[in-house]
């Protein structure tokens, strides 16, 4: 009797075993599915006024454009897609892929419905997932605020926060009918070169994406976006604009990156330059290797100042003085010590006196105050938009230099 109770369980196990069998072969795979080459990858984004772009070919806006009654088009929107399969000898390079991409346009009063109008001329539907690049147009950054033109790619599910945020002068959408030299599409492009900061101090790329502006957003700061130019078929990172919360302030050159990257301590491997004393007109280069920021606060009723304390270590790389200096020279050393800190100490205060009176602030010197002297802080806070240009902050550079490289 227990031999066949047994059996039975046995039984009834294999049964059950092969019915969810069954059931896993049907339910295999995923229920929406769409192929790859079915789904139109878009690359890049360009975001420019409605109305941009119009002249450059006649009946091109109304052909991008649709009917409607109210309100107006804001927004011009242009897609950079994939193209699959191989290039054709002499296809049309225009999309910033050579052949590899195409674009596709869309206008209208809100984002999505420029996305969704775009369809229009595009066989496959728009798919986000893989989008490296956002650039906006200084004109439609100044016209609209940087909130009103992030809200989409912040609150639709299918975007992608880790995508690279630009801005240029002018129109947008012609970034993406350049085709790199290096072959690769636009859009993945900038999105590589934007990743060189660490050894680029010229760079103002790090934490720069569509996450970063929304954080930044949210919390009512202030904030930087990568500028990019175009001349003779090539584009660059050019430069920066600033955002005071949602709205553009302007635009700010290399050297004043550079000192706000000193600042914030965000850069490795990076090259700086300084004049040799001895003989005016050749440059000795040191390359930082590690570098530590300390910020304190120090507050005496109601005046503020900060301490900025810099460390930094790095080797000689370069020297272009014509008579080679003896780098193993102690005298030399501090000498070439002292040149690079003074240097970084320029740096950091060209930033400053441009920073200050703009009320710009991305310098922790707020958030510094607040934690290391809290009661301060809530006595001070209403009051800080009127402190800040005015607060002074010593800053003090201390350089080691570690190595002089393969030559003494």
């Amino acid at each position: 009797m227990p031999d066949r109770a047994k059996g039975r369980r046995r039984g009834r196990r294999a049964v059950l075993a092969a019915v969810l069998a069954a059931v896993c072969l049907l339910t295999a795979g995923c229920w929406d599915r769409v192929e790859i080459q079915d789904r139109a990858f878009v690359l890049a984004v360009a975001v420019d006024v409605a109305e941009e772009g119009a002249d450059r070919e006649p009946g091109r806006a109304r052909v991008e454009g649709y009917a409607h009654a109210a309100p107006a088009d804001r927004y011009r929107l242009t897609f950079q897609v994939l193209r699959f399969g191989e290039a054709k000898d002499g296809q049309d390079r225009k999309g910033g892929g050579g052949g590899r991409t195409f674009l596709v346009t869309g206008r209208g009063p809100a984002m999505l419905e420029a996305v969704r109008d775009a369809l229009g001329e595009s066989s496959k539907g728009l798919w986000f997932e893989n989008m490296q690049v956002l650039i906006l147009s200084q004109k439609v950054a100044e016209r609209h605020g940087l909130a009103p033109l992030l809200d989409f790619f912040r609150r639709d599910g299918e975007m992608r926060g880790r995508a690279q945020l630009y801005i240029t002068p002018g129109e947008a959408a012609k970034l993406l009918e350049i085709a790199p030299p290096s072959g690769e599409p636009g859009g993945v492009f900038l999105a590589n070169v934007a990743r060189r900061n660490p050894k680029d101090i010229h760079l103002p790329t790090v934490r720069t994406d569509i996450s970063a502006a929304s954080m930044a957003l949210d919390n009512k700061a202030d904030m930087i976006i990568p500028a990019l130019e175009a001349a003779g078929g090539t584009m660059k990172v050019k430069g920066t604009a600033l955002f005071k919360g949602d709205k553009f302030l302007g635009y700010q050159d290399e050297y004043f990156i550079r000192g706000a990257r000193f600042i914030r301590a965000n850069e490795k491997s990076v090259a700086i330059s300084f004049e040799c004393k001895a003989h005016p007109g050749s440059a000795v280069t040191f390359e930082l290797f590690r570098h530590q920021t300390v910020l304190t606060p120090h507050v005496e009723g109601d005046r503020v100042r900060f301490t900025l304390d810099i460390a930094m270590r790095g080797n000689l790389d370069e020297i272009q003085c014509r008579h080679q200096h003896d780098t193993l020279d102690a005298e030399y050393f501090e000498k070439a010590q002292k040149l690079v800190a003074a240097e970084v100490e320029r740096s950091i205060r060209h930033t400053l006196a441009i920073a200050q009176p703009l009320g710009w602030e991305m310098f922790f010197f707020k958030q510094s105050l607040r934690a290391y002297k809290p009661g301060d802080w809530e006595r001070l806070k209403d009051r800080w938009e009127e402190i800040y240009p005015t607060v002074p902050v010593e800053v003090k550079v201390r350089v080691s230099i570690i190595g002089v490289g393969e030559h003494k």
